[in-house]
């Protein structure tokens, strides 16, 4: 397993990607929760207050006006003591708020899966999942399930600790708020 860390050290956790999204958020104060089941720990960050939702499910609000995101780890136990987990995947996901109704719909992602098992055959996704990897997902089919890798290069070098790969997420969080939030907010 890689990305590993104690699980001591996960408290610590929410505080990093707290930091690792403030290009998203700009002023806007994010909190987080640790939610721990017998299989996972999930951090998620909010804006706003605790709601009775899954954490998968909170948002917080971006520096553009209508665009909300989401963000959450999902770690596992990478040893039968419990003492060390792994990092299963870290999900960015944001949102576009209609402003006539009161709904959103997804329209990007930022996703990793560094312990993505590997895969044979014609869909060779694993080595693309592995690190920062983007989703396209208010494009039409095939997009939104392709995989555009950031990292593909220096994978190893990415995967080689949490440190490293929390680098390169915060790397893509920055061309999205460079690429697409910064445009959004322009032509507002």
């Amino acid at each position: 397993m890689v990305c590993e860390i104690e699980v001591d050290n996960l408290s610590r956790r929410g505080e990093e990607i707290c930091e690792m999204l403030r290009p998203l958020t700009g002023k806007s104060r994010l909190a987080y929760d640790p939610v721990s089941r017998r299989s996972e720990i999930l951090i998620a960050v909010r804006s706003g207050p605790k709601l009775d939702l899954s954490p998968t499910e909170w948002r917080f609000t971006t520096f553009v006006r209508g665009v909300r995101g989401a963000y959450y780890e999902r770690w596992v136990p990478a040893d039968q003591k419990r003492k060390r987990y792994g990092l299963e995947r870290a999900y960015l996901h944001l949102y576009l708020r209609d402003r006539d109704e009161d709904s959103e719909r997804e329209f990007l992602a930022l996703h990793c899966d560094p312990n993505e098992p590997d895969d044979t055959g014609s869909q060779r996704h694993a080595v693309y999942k592995r690190g920062p990897h983007i989703h396209v997902t208010a494009a039409q089919q095939p997009l939104p399930h392709s995989h555009f890798a950031l990292n593909r290069s220096h994978l190893s070098d990415v995967l080689a600790s949490v440190a490293n790969l929390s680098a390169a997420v915060q790397s893509g969080v920055v061309m999205i708020r460079d690429q697409v939030l910064d445009i959004l907010e322009a032509n507002g």
